[in-house]
């Protein structure tokens, strides 16, 4: 009987009544959904946002925001990284300030100059590796599919061509590289060749180019020199010392004019030109002939040597020492295309006092690129989270393959087991029918992880660790499912039964044709329950399973969590429900129609 009468719907008092009634309900409604909702959001965000609290993400609608994670994905989420290449001083990826107004003869001028034959040692590949490793970018990916190719997709052959073990391609990373540290030297081993192979076929938009201008005005604020601007030749004691002892020997010259002084250093330090050649694998037949390295980024003999040559100020004087930096040969590049800084600055809208002051516009070029390019670097930040996921379920373990034979074993075993009891609890009745009944529901009053230990323990003796039917055994029978079919079948029609006995039906006949046939709707309830109980294990499979061959979906998952970021924190999270949400929302008429009101038929 209805409440309210249906008479006094139409009062004023009674309508407000049902306004505030229905506005509970949807306030409720959005306490539930919004959580939802901003893990959704976060599952789009990286470091740059993850602390912003919106449903919709800021970098959909906010241009600038848009850039700022854009230039921290470039730059590997390495806040370093940038400020050496970019010269600027800020705390964190959200203080970036936008560039400033240019023409668009500027950003031309870049990709012409990085068409030209720039050294690969100039310049770090962006969206690579990050410093923590916690999301997977384009080209490490790139870089792992580039290597899978080398070695025909087999990790035994990576091992042997290699010399390195690895466990799984999704862990394959190339090395960070650290071109302005004069300590960083590459080893000629196979893979650095093949990693500069890849190097060599990079876009130019997802090169990082090295700023010598940068790194010494670093260095002089560190110091508490006077600022400079740094110059192709020495020319201050504190620019002396930079060059000699911090900068990289690929940037640092020395004049074939005073070989004399490279030769003279090497008499001194091997005293005999046959020590040099069994250091250096060479046949030289005197010190004369000792050329200076060329290939200053690889460790050799040759190289450290070079190293102590220029650190001392006595072996090789100021005078013939001269920098090759990638801002000089953009320097070079531009007044050999227009001639003189007046037409440089009227091209490019900019007001340079002197040729030294130009800089790498890398920040405009990579503005340009987010412009050009802003559908396709939304969608990627939509995604790339997700898409490290499923990397992981699909390239590392078997977790996937594991969960669907699980899953669809428990929902077997299920309905098998829990009907077969249920009937002959129904169909005959047993003496102590209601004692049975009893037990089985007693067993709802313990939480699963009560019997855990006990589980766990009985399984190791029986040997069955680390199969399925350690994951399936202790779940076959289930005393709530047991009770909810007993009921259903108790419903069901006794004439049924009367007609099948004269026809001379057996038990299982009976079973199968009549009870399992009228009982749709309660089975499917019971093969959800089956699903979502083996699809969500993830504590008692862990400890059954402790083979990583056999671990299912959600423990792989829950070690992907250990080591990732927040954002694919909550793709995982996101990923690992859809399954239980579709279900849900494909058989809800299944489920109301199993619990509520079995219907007769």
């Amino acid at each position: 009987m209805s409440i309210i009468l249906l008479t006094e719907k139409k009062n004023f008092s009674i309508r407000i009544l049902y306004a505030c009634m229905y506005l509970i309900l949807a306030v409720g409604a959005l306490s539930m959904v919004y959580p939802f909702l901003l893990m959704v959001s976060g599952s789009m965000k990286s470091r740059i946002d993850e602390n912003e609290f919106n449903i919709v993400p800021t970098y959909l609608h906010d241009e600038s925001m848009l850039f700022r994670k854009q230039i921290e994905s470039k730059y590997n989420e390495n806040l370093q990284l940038y400020l050496q290449s970019n010269g600027d001083q800020v705390f964190n990826f959200r203080n970036i300030e936008m560039p400033t107004a240019h023409k668009p003869a500027l950003v031309t001028d870049w990709i012409e100059f990085n068409q030209t034959n720039l050294p690969l040692s100039w310049f770090v590949i962006g969206y690579g590796p990050t410093g923590d490793g916690k999301i997977i970018q384009r080209n490490e990916r790139e870089f792992r599919n580039y290597i899978k190719e080398v070695c025909n997709n087999d990790l035994t052959e990576f091992s042997t061509r290699f010399g390195e073990p690895l466990e799984n391609w999704f862990f394959l990373k190339f090395q960070s590289e650290r071109l302005l540290d004069r300590t960083f030297l590459l080893n000629r081993t196979e893979l650095f060749k093949n990693f500069y192979e890849f190097k060599s076929k990079i876009k130019s938009e997802d090169r990082i180019f090295m700023s010598a201008m940068g790194a010494y005005s670093k260095f002089l604020k560190q110091t508490g020199a006077e600022a400079e601007v740094l110059k192709k030749k020495i020319t201050s004691p504190s620019m002396e010392r930079w060059v000699r002892t911090i900068l990289h020997p690929q940037f640092v010259n020395f004049s074939s004019d005073g070989l004399s002084h490279w030769n003279k250093f090497l008499v001194q330090k091997y005293q005999k030109v046959e020590f040099l050649n069994k250091l250096y694998n060479t046949t030289y037949e005197s010190f004369d002939e000792v050329p200076l390295p060329t290939d200053r980024i690889y460790s050799s003999p040759q190289v450290t040597d070079y190293m102590l040559f220029i650190s001392d100020k006595k072996n090789s004087p100021a005078e013939f020492i001269s920098l090759t930096t990638p801002e000089f040969t953009w320097q070079e590049f531009l007044i050999k295309k227009y001639g003189s800084l007046e037409k440089i600055n009227a091209a490019h809208d900019r007001d340079f006092s002197s040729i030294q002051e130009v800089r790498m516009p890398q920040k405009e070029f990579d503005y340009a690129m987010v412009i050009k390019n802003k559908s396709d670097v939304k969608s990627n930040f939509l995604t790339r989270n997700f898409t490290m996921v499923f990397e992981y379920v699909l390239l590392y373990g078997k977790g996937l393959s594991n969960t669907v034979v699980y899953c669809l074993l428990s929902i077997v075993l299920s309905l098998l087991v829990n009907p077969i009891a249920a009937y002959a609890l129904s169909r005959y009745k047993l003496q102590s029918q209601f004692k049975i009944l009893l037990f089985l529901i007693a067993t709802m009053a313990f939480p699963a992880v009560v019997t855990m230990i006990p589980n766990f323990l009985l399984l190791r003796d029986l040997g069955l660790l680390n199969t399925f039917a350690a994951l399936l055994l202790p779940s076959m029978a289930n005393g709530y499912s047991i009770f909810l079919l007993k009921g259903f079948f108790d419903s069901l029609p006794r004439e049924l039964y009367e007609a099948a006995d004269i026809d001379g039906a057996s038990e299982w006949n009976k079973f199968w044709m009549i009870t399992m046939n009228l009982s749709k709707p309660i089975l499917a309830v019971i093969a959800l329950g089956a699903f979502n109980g083996a699809y969500s294990n993830f504590m008692f499979a862990f400890i059954l399973c402790q083979d990583r061959e056999m671990w299912t979906l959600m423990v792989w998952l829950y070690q992907l969590q250990q080591f990732s970021s927040q954002g694919v924190v909550f793709a995982s999270l996101l990923v690992a429900a859809v399954p239980t949400l579709l279900i849900f929302i494909f058989c809800q008429n299944l489920i109301i129609k199993g619990i509520v009101v079995p219907t007769e038929k």
